[in-house]
């Protein structure tokens, strides 16, 4: 069926006859992962505005997370109030460009590309759009670019735009082992900063690997009384006060959240609130902000895919069918770096 609800422009080429089904991960109301199904559905048409990409790869974020169980509530304000507008779950995805849109000039049926659809990548082949997309770098697999989508683009955003993170500066990245976190510390070390990472104690040698060139275990020891002088806190845990975190900053620092604790409702959204709040009574700052998938920022990780500045941490891979099993490990809170799932 066309995402607009009209017969779309017949696409200007593909790469071959097309199945009419797929095989597709879909769920009809929010819930834990059990309201997750694998089956057959329609081989989606392609808009004018899209492509058609055979997904090869997709991987999991605790962005799917919320949009299957609907929760905080204001998420359903995008995914659907009452149940998920969107069938089809997932959003990082890499493969191979099958169908191409009459309005899309920029890439072709055959090409090999990776990115953010937005809902759909949990599927043999899902709709993109062409500016949440790009070319995937030769020398990458589709497995690990399919890692880097939303993750990257938060820890990049983050780090870069929010944190105004340069060169010889020196940033705290708070939950370093998981998507975002893994990313962030290598990013950071790109950019040229030095980095010190907290982690668990089970983390801490793979958070070293990466490149940390500090790494505090938080179940020994208390990174808000042990660092000090960092121009910069990423703070991807968002899990102490105000009063705490900003101990480890310089007089002009900065703190960029990321996340916090969940209120059902509002999700972090309160907590980020009331450290705002309070971080507007001195010198020091606290920002926060909304990952925008683009093209040039994918780009720019794909360069760095492909020159091996930066490379995902991969700690499981599930075939589509297996998609639920791999939602309910990521909602335990301790994945390491990303899972991955292979189609």
């Amino acid at each position: 069926m066309s995402e607009h609800g009209s017969h779309p422009a017949p696409d200007k080429a593909a790469t071959g006859n097309l199945p009419a089904r797929m095989k597709a991960i879909t769920q009809k109301r929010y819930g834990n992962a059990d309201v997750l199904s694998f089956g057959d559905v329609d081989l989606p048409e392609v808009p004018p505005n899209r492509v058609l990409v055979r997904v090869l790869a997709s991987s999991l974020n605790m962005y799917d997370v919320h949009m299957t169980t609907g929760y905080p509530l204001l998420a359903r304000l995008s995914a659907g109030l009452g149940r998920p507008k969107n069938p089809i779950p997932g959003a990082d995805v890499a493969g191979i460009v099958e169908r191409v849109g009459a309005d899309v000039d920029d890439f072709a049926a055959g090409d090999a590309v990776f990115g953010d659809v937005g809902n759909g990548a949990f599927a043999e082949y899902a709709l993109a759009g062409p500016g949440s997309i790009t070319h995937k770098p030769g020398p990458v697999s589709f497995q690990a670019a399919a890692a880097v989508p939303l993750a990257g683009i938060t820890a990049l955003q983050g780090l870069r735009d929010a944190g105004g993170l340069r060169a010889g500066q020196r940033v705290v990245i708070n939950g370093a082992s998981g998507g975002v976190g893994t990313f962030a510390v290598q990013i950071a070390k790109t950019l040229g900063a030095e980095v010190a990472a907290v982690c668990s104690t089970s983390k801490v040698d793979m958070v070293r690997s990466i490149g940390a060139d500090v790494v505090v275990d938080y179940h020994t020891e208390d990174y808000t009384k042990q660092l000090r002088g960092y121009n910069l806190l990423f703070d991807n845990a968002g899990n102490r006060p105000w009063s705490e975190t900003r101990q480890v900053l310089t007089d002009d620092g900065t703190t960029v959240a990321v996340t916090g604790p969940k209120h059902r409702i509002a999700g972090p959204l309160r907590r980020l609130l009331f450290r705002k709040l309070a971080s507007s009574f001195g010198s020091q700052s606290l920002a926060w902000f909304i990952a925008q998938v683009n093209r040039d920022d994918l780009d720019t990780l794909g360069e760095w895919l492909s020159s091996g500045a930066i490379s995902p941490v991969i700690e499981r891979t599930y075939d589509l069918e297996h998609v639920p099993d791999g939602l309910r490990y990521l909602s335990e809170g301790h994945a390491i770096g990303k899972l991955v799932i292979a189609n």
